[in-house]
């Protein structure tokens, strides 16, 4: 749980984590716009509340919206900060790669020449071509290593700099670390998404409720029915036909 988590009424936050990844809803309008549709839907019911408490909808529900607007709006602010937030592992990720495949692709052509006419090791180095993705250059950079720290003569005689070795060595254990708080900062962001969508989901449930009790009982009052729909596709409809 997040800090600004803990800024949610415990037993809320609870509610909101209680909803399955299957019950999920993905928004299909921006954040903002829909939890400002809610507060009109909010006040609007709210003046409605005698006609609708007739087919369940009572002040209760009022005040539950609002509870759960905020705690969407918490989780957005939280999901907007990680979104837009460049981690420090993603950065070191991307400098330190970048180094590891330039240095992979220079001890790939010396080893390919020095140890040319060895059958077992070019068996070895022939299946270190880099494949896609960071735990294949990880790899290939400790084996690099190893290769040159135990078949030394081949590199000798055509002048190897063994500084690479060491290099690669070091680079294959920094790329590894980094690799797992990269993929730990992915994770979190990941699960504050899910969070934002589970929150998004709560609020739009008990929205849709109102909504639908809203139209049935002003179904024949042009005036008050109109408080009801969500105004953000009809605009938007309105839009495309111009």
């Amino acid at each position: 749980m997040t800090e600004i988590t803990n800024n949610i009424q415990e037993e809320l936050t609870n509610k909101i984590q209680s909803i399955s990844d299957k019950q999920i809803i993905v928004p299909t309008i921006p954040i903002a716009i829909y939890l400002q549709e809610a507060e009109n839907l909010a006040a609007w019911a709210k003046d409605d509340i005698d006609q609708l408490s007739k087919v369940g909808i009572n002040i209760t529900h009022i005040e539950d919206v609002k509870e759960r607007i905020e705690a969407c709006r918490v989780l957005q602010t939280e999901w907007n900060n990680i979104k837009n937030c460049t981690s420090d592992a993603k950065i070191k990720w991307q400098k330190e790669s970048e180094i590891g495949y330039a240095l992979h692709k220079e001890i790939l052509i010396d080893f390919n020449f020095a140890y040319r006419n060895d059958k077992r090791q070019m068996k070895i180095i022939k299946r270190l071509k880099l494949k896609r993705g960071l735990p294949s250059l990880v790899e290939n950079l400790g084996v690099f290593a190893e290769i040159g720290r135990h078949e030394k003569e081949p590199l000798e005689k055509i002048h190897f700099n063994f500084d690479k070795l060491e290099q690669a060595y070091q680079l294959s254990n920094t790329l590894y670390d980094i690799n797992l708080d990269y993929k730990s900062s992915e994770e979190n962001k990941h699960k504050q998404k899910v969070l934002r969508d589970k929150s998004y989901t709560y609020l739009k449930l008990l929205l849709d409720e109102i909504r639908l009790s809203g139209k049935y009982v002003f179904s024949g009052n042009k005036e008050r029915l109109q408080g009801y729909k969500v105004n953000y596709f009809i605009q938007k409809r309105a839009s495309q036909k111009e």
